[in-house]
């Protein structure tokens, strides 16, 4: 079992020299740490390396549909078999496998545990120290231009309360292809030229959970020795300071949360229509346009929408937009915000709901009301 573990995300543009860092790291750290090198470029088919864009993983131009979803299914079994890695590591049982991946990746399993080696395999001269082998690095070496793709690892590093950091390497796109050009299996030019457009380096001041990574710039003629030694302080770090797990809350837990919200909602929604028509029956009132069963009709044709809204808005009919806040409550006076409905008893105006700002709650609700009944105006008068 290893106690303490961390994820070590390499990325970069192909030619860039992550798998050369990775192996020298794993060289470095012989007798510190066991390491666990998961290269995709060993673990991928040659036929299967589109690298392309997770938005265009569903696209492909000339028809090879089944090809991009065996690449993206390679990328999930990685990614599951970290995990299962990250299990095993802290003892934990593992979980039933749902995926349709194992299907038709029978063999992947197998490539992952032959390039995943344990304490006890990792590293010539194993020498029983205890605290190499209760350490582990998981090396994640691939492209990984999007940072979202280096997020799904800061996922399972926060899952399992491990240390997460990440390393770029920064290369100019003309070395990166004529390093590429070099390899037994070169990715396409213009794959690398469009990744180097794409590419997402960490920026911890934008995106907190990249604050422990390190861009390692070749372009600088930074010092490899020095670039090595900074790069193993930086997991020493991450490994000391894991990524702290968000508490789960429990089904009911979650269940009553999400009914005090929908509860708050339509409470707030009910004293902002009861306000509304208020207002209306108020200024009716006032115009002395009405007699007394003219207005006690338009008071059922009111409240009649105001059930119907809090009964839509109830079973989420109605899907309440982002709004920046709850907003003032009925009554509250708002700078561009409709505090009074009495505008609202003349259907002629065609401006009347431009006023009506839908940055609040209270806007929101009062625009619903102010189509809901001009629909029902509409329908009458034909």
């Amino acid at each position: 079992m290893a106690s303490r573990l961390c994820l070590l995300v390499l990325s970069g543009l192909p030619g860039s020299g992550k798998t050369s860092l990775a192996r020298k790291l794993q060289e470095s750290w012989q007798a510190e740490l066991a390491v666990v090198h998961v290269c995709f470029d060993e673990l991928i088919p040659e036929d299967l390396k589109l690298e392309r864009p997770e938005e265009d993983e569903g696209e492909d131009n000339n028809g090879d549909q089944q090809a991009i979803s065996l690449w993206k299914q390679h990328r999930r079994a990685i990614h599951r078999n970290v995990e299962k890695l990250l299990r095993k590591s802290k003892s934990l049982p593992e979980v039933e496998n749902n995926s349709t991946d194992h299907d038709v990746l029978p063999d992947l399993d197998a490539k992952f545990l032959k390039c995943a080696k344990f304490a006890e395999r990792n590293g010539r001269g194993a020498d029983n120290n205890e605290e190499r082998q209760s350490s582990l690095a998981v090396i994640i070496d691939d492209n990984m231009y999007y940072r979202s793709m280096r997020y799904q690892y800061y996922q399972l590093a926060r899952k399992y309360t491990v240390g997460f950091c990440e390393v770029f390497l920064h290369c100019d796109v003309e070395t990166a292809l004529q390093r590429n050009m070099e390899r037994r299996s070169p990715v396409a030019r213009e794959t690398v030229i469009a990744m180097a457009t794409k590419m997402e380096p960490p920026n911890p001041h934008r995106h907190t959970w990249e604050v422990m990574s390190f861009i390692y710039d070749q372009t600088t003629g930074t010092d490899e020795e020095a670039a090595l030694e900074e790069i193993r302080e930086l997991v020493a770090v991450a490994t000391a300071n894991p990524v702290l797990a968000i508490p789960e809350e429990s089904m009911e837990e979650k269940e009553h949360s999400r009914l005090v919200c929908s509860m708050n909602v339509l409470h707030q929604a009910d004293q902002i229509l009861r306000k509304c028509i208020s207002d209306v029956m108020g200024s009716a009132k006032a115009d002395n346009r009405m007699g007394k069963a003219e207005l006690k009709v338009l008071g059922r044709q009111l409240n009649k929408i105001r059930a119907e809204l809090l009964d839509d808005l109830k079973h989420q009919k109605l899907q309440l937009p982002p709004v920046e806040s709850v907003g003032p409550q009925p009554g509250e006076e708002q700078e561009g915000h409709m505090s009074s409905c009495s505008s609202l008893t003349d259907m002629d105006s065609p401006t009347e709901v431009e006023v009506i700002e839908v940055k609040t709650l209270e806007g929101y609700i009062l625009r619903l009301f102010r189509e809901r009944r001009a629909a029902n105006t509409g329908n009458k008068a034909t």
